[in-house]
């Protein structure tokens, strides 16, 4: 599988176990298994636009927003996957991992340089 995935803080590391198992190719990991999870939006899209790494979060207001900017300014991001809690309870992670499943079985080999997709 080509896509490289992040996932984001406010979502449960068991996600990532979760997509191991099931994509043992999958190179996925959560933010609290890097440096970064500190950093800044604008820090951390531009880390992960150098590792080619996309963003899977639920920051459907500020994210969106960052990804344009960087446009704006002639720069690339590597992709954003969007989950919105309105479709998606916070607390649902057996939901949000058999959508993210379904998601990567379609799309898991697509480029997604500067696209924002939603789950």
């Amino acid at each position: 599988m080509k896509i490289k995935l992040l996932l984001d803080v406010h979502l449960d590391p068991a996600i990532a176990s979760a997509l191991k198992r099931r994509f043992p190719e999958l190179d996925v990991k959560h933010i609290r298994e890097t440096a970064w999870a500190h950093s800044p939006d604008p820090v951390l899209l531009e880390l992960l636009d150098a590792e080619g790494r996309v963003f899977v979060t639920r920051d459907v207001k500020t994210i969106p927003l960052h990804c344009h900017a960087r446009l704006a300014e002639g720069t690339t991001f590597a992709g954003v996957i969007l989950a919105e809690s309105k479709r998606m309870k916070q607390t649902d992670t057996r939901g949000f991992i058999r959508r993210l499943i379904i998601f990567l079985e379609k799309r898991g080999n697509e480029d997604f340089t500067n696209r924002i997709l939603w789950l």
